[in-house]
């Protein structure tokens, strides 16, 4: 009983120290935001079962199938971004990025009407389907892969909404050749295998085969807290034994990459993106993750760059109260300690050049803060950018 309670205290210590670090008072974190956080995670946990077992196959699967089959044919890849709740600060610029380059389409995965609406008024020409989902939550990102992939028609690839690419070229190169099973912009050396896995933030994938692969083995996208039966000895084969995970610090398979496994046991093989810009792209990460009670002050940071960047008062009146009380990124800032257990701290030099290449892209001045009129406006400044630049 006591190293229960112990264990209950060590997790609300956890919980209460980016709440107090970003400023709010200690009455406010305990009884407001700690259990406004804590209900909120377990139904959120609990609605990601519930949208699998039902959304996904009642409500959600004839629908994206006859979205999907409708879509006009395009010489573009085929690109499909995930639009989560509470990201459009993240998206917009993502999407001027890539617009022109690829054929995009939007899937709605539990974001807000108004985002819909927003996205709807200032991209009117990108196809968009919202997924149905339980009221405060999201279908899991493996969940929606898998949906994809089971009802697609032809090749097509994902790109997250924190994803930024800046070299055009890499659009030439993302359909898989004979042999390949997907084609990946990001992948990460495994620290205890000799062996590279792809990341989901920007991928190609080879449909047909994929769905072969889920079909005969009973998989799909999905993370897996324990090895499925049907492929234990295909991942063991590839060293994924009992206990051993391409990334050293889960305890489960990660999304896809049992399904990447599989394939690469059958001979299938997964292709890296190349370019001779080391900065051609840029992925910020975590920013769908958890609740904003709990984000670090480095996710903070980076969340008020970009609404500063952007400097949209739609987006202020959206998003600004999840920094709060912090009103500025310089004042996130002026709180920031490193922190080597926290993801986001890790990932700020990333943030900071990216945000000097989007402004460099959108022409917006020194500092977080731009001012772009609108998402329209974003992306006309990042194409009259392209045309006054050969390359990047």
């Amino acid at each position: 009983m006591l190293w229960r309670l112990r264990s209950i205290l060590r997790r609300l210590r956890l919980a209460m120290r980016p709440m107090r670090e970003r400023g709010l008072g200690q009455a406010a974190v305990l009884l407001v935001h700690v259990p406004v956080a804590t209900m909120l995670r377990a139904w959120r946990v609990m609605a990601l079962q519930l949208n699998r077992a039902v959304n996904q196959h009642q409500f959600n699967r004839t629908r994206l199938t006859r979205f999907l089959d409708a879509l006009p044919a395009s010489a573009l890849p085929r690109l499909v971004v995930i639009v989560m709740p509470s990201t459009l600060h993240f998206l917009l610029p993502c999407l001027a990025l890539l617009q022109g380059r690829a054929q995009l389409i939007l899937l709605g995965n539990g974001a807000h009407r108004w985002e819909h609406r927003t996205l709807r008024e200032r991209f009117p020409e990108l196809p968009m389907f919202d997924l149905r989902t339980l009221p405060a939550s999201s279908v899991a990102h493996g969940d929606v892969i898998s949906l994809l992939l089971a009802h697609h028609r032809g090749n097509f690839g994902i790109v997250d909404h924190d994803c930024y690419v800046f070299d055009g070229t890499l659009f030439d190169q993302l359909e898989p050749a004979n042999g390949e099973v997907l084609v990946s912009l990001f992948g990460e050396k495994s620290r205890d295998l000799n062996a590279t896995y792809p990341l989901t933030h920007l991928m190609y994938f080879n449909a047909e085969a994929l769905r072969g692969l889920m079909q005969r083995h009973r998989i799909d996208a999905r993370l897996y807290r324990e090895t499925p039966p049907s492929v234990r000895d295909a991942l063991a084969r590839q060293g994924l034994g009992p206990g051993i995970h391409w990334k050293w610090y889960h305890t489960f398979h990660d999304t896809l990459l049992v399904l990447v496994a599989v394939a690469q046991d059958e001979g299938l093989r997964v292709r890296y993106l190349t370019t001779a810009d080391e900065a051609a792209a840029l992925h910020v990460g975590g920013t769908s993750i958890g609740s904003h009670h709990t984000k670090s002050l480095a996710a903070l940071y980076t969340h008020l760059c970009f609404l500063e960047l952007l400097d949209d008062p739609l987006l202020w009146r959206g998003y600004a109260f999840m920094a709060a009380p912090l009103k500025s990124s310089q004042q996130a800032l002026a709180l920031l300690r490193a922190d080597a257990d926290d993801p986001a701290s890790r990932g700020l030099p990333v943030v900071e050049r990216l945000m000097q290449r989007l402004r460099d892209r959108l022409q917006a001045p020194a500092g977080c803060a731009g001012r772009p009129d609108s998402a329209v406006g974003l992306a006309g400044s990042v194409a009259a950018a392209e045309t006054r630049q050969s390359g990047l």
